[in-house]
């Protein structure tokens, strides 16, 4: 499906994870790009541990791929700007998707200290997937929250992608609200695009309902917000409300 992935890493737990979700999404001859930034605001000797701790996590992922499944790049950078460091290997590498590892903060901390995650979301030139995965995932029953065709093509794409080598299911969930327009026919056409899918519609709070519904799934698609950085992290969004109150994992893909 996608020919050069990037996957900045941090987290070792979710980098596992992720990585095994990449080389799912991966071509055959494709490429994934591994990407440790270190910050250069920090001090001696806690930038050397930090560098030391960061090439160790690229190398055991490294080492996790067999050879004749991906070719895997490392890349290992002393950089003031995590934003400006992703974007540039974006550029180098010619990516075509980056999968971005996210965790929720809270609004103060957005307010305080600034955000990677959404301006990275808008300014990248390629398909960006947040990966929030909390456990290791089968892809077996796969979850799309949809508001209709074009806010969730993407989505099921990527579920397909994943579901197909397990032969998985996809259900799409659409909360419907009240007075909207009806959206089964653009349902029907995504169902159209993979064998094994179902459509549940209900009505209530949507965060809600997402989370309620996602408990017999091992991971939710859902499509990014639509809402600029400064409202999001003032009013927060459907994502970040599921991503809070769910157990289950999550990728946010953007539409």
């Amino acid at each position: 499906m996608y020919k050069r992935i990037l996957l900045p890493v941090s987290n070792p737990r979710n980098a596992a994870y992720t990585l095994k979700a990449a080389l799912q999404l991966l071509d055959p001859d494709g490429t994934i790009v591994l990407l440790s930034v270190v910050g250069t605001s920090e001090d001696y000797p806690d930038r050397a541990e930090s560098y030391r701790k960061k090439t160790n996590l690229v190398i055991k992922l490294m080492k996790s791929v067999a050879p004749d499944k991906a070719e895997v790049v490392p890349e290992i950078i002393l950089s003031p700007s995590i934003r400006d460091t992703i974007l540039d290997q974006i550029a180098t590498h010619n990516i075509d998707l980056a999968i971005l590892g996210y965790s929720l903060q809270s609004t103060l901390y957005k307010i305080r200290y600034g955000d990677v995650i959404y301006p990275l979301v808008k300014d990248a030139p390629c398909d960006v997937i947040l990966s929030n995965l909390k456990y290791e995932s089968t892809f077996e029953r796969i979850l799309i929250p949809s508001a209709g065709y074009k806010h969730s093509i993407h989505a099921v794409k990527v579920a397909r992608a994943l579901a197909e080598k397990t032969h998985g299911h996809i259900t799409l969930l659409h909360i419907a609200e009240p007075n909207e327009s009806d959206v089964q026919a653009d349902l029907q056409l995504l169902a159209s695009t993979y064998d094994n899918v179902d459509i549940s519609v209900f009505s209530g709070p949507i965060a809600e309902q997402i989370t309620v519904f996602s408990k017999d799934y091992d991971l939710i698609i859902m499509g990014a917000s639509e809402r600029s950085w400064g409202a999001s992290a003032i009013f927060g969004t459907v994502v970040d409300k599921v991503i809070e109150q769910t157990d289950r994992n999550i990728f946010v893909v953007r539409a």
